[in-house]
């Protein structure tokens, strides 16, 4: 699914950016998962268009802070760090979310062979895509979707089946880490600023640390620039406060 709405605003933003390769940049974005793609598996934004809808709160977050504090940021590198300090995630996930445990597997097929004669037919027609050849539930049903199941096999089965949510799982297939394969991926396009660098590699904050490098490099990175801290905060204000009810 794509949010016409945020891809119109997001092609238009990236428009307006004056450096060098920014066109094959919104090629590779149209021709990538970047607008269907969900933000995350199961905290903000987990759900198709999730991407792009966040990427775009955080831009605007970014503009509003750099205004706030009356900072000398060029527009590009707004764009840039707000828009594309999450192109990790891009072609990352996977429709179909991760498999769900033995026993909640069999506590649910005990719950089917019970309770399947309650419920009416249209619930057995949404339940098909999930069912194999014996009418059984399949080993591989995603553990989101069997915990709604179960919930409503127990408790509802004279009610409708509710809608099952689009679930996804991580399939990276380009494991560099974060902040630093959003760089690596900008870099394939567009040539960054130290600045745009430092913002987007750390934008995560204490969230991702590695053993190596740890708090000091990430100290010394907002020393050397505000961005950092500005774009962290924008990231961090937009999963928890603006998509919070996403969670």
């Amino acid at each position: 699914m794509i949010d016409l709405d945020h891809k119109e605003v997001i092609l238009s933003l990236l428009g307006f950016v004056n450096r060098p390769g920014i066109d094959r940049f919104i090629n590779f974005l149209n021709e990538s998962d970047f607008f269907q793609a969900p933000c995350s598996t199961k905290h903000h934004l987990a759900k198709p268009g999730g991407l792009a809808e966040h990427s775009l709160h955080v831009y605007n977050l970014l503009y509003e802070k750099i205004n706030r504090f009356g900072l000398e940021v060029p527009r590009d590198t707004i764009t840039i760090c707000g828009l594309g300090h999450d192109l990790c995630k891009v072609n990352y996930y996977q429709e179909g979310g991760d498999p769900c445990s033995d026993a909640q597997y069999n506590y649910l097929s005990n719950l089917w062979t019970q309770k399947q004669s309650f419920f009416e037919e249209s619930s057995k027609e949404k339940l098909a895509s999930l069912l194999d050849e014996k009418n059984l539930f399949a080993r591989s049903i995603p553990s989101a979707k069997a915990t709604i199941i179960i919930d409503w096999l127990k408790n509802k089965p004279n009610n409708p089946l509710p809608e099952l949510p689009v679930v996804f799982s991580v399939a990276d297939k380009l494991p560099l880490g974060h902040g630093e394969k959003s760089v690596s991926i900008l870099q394939d396009f567009i040539k960054l600023t130290d600045n745009e660098k430092l913002a987007i590699r750390w934008h995560m904050g204490a969230w991702d640390l590695s053993d190596y490098s740890g708090r000091w490099s990430f100290n010394n990175a907002n020393k050397l620039t505000p961005l950092v801290a500005l774009l962290t905060t924008a990231d961090f204000e937009a999963s928890n406060i603006l998509e919070k009810e996403g969670e």
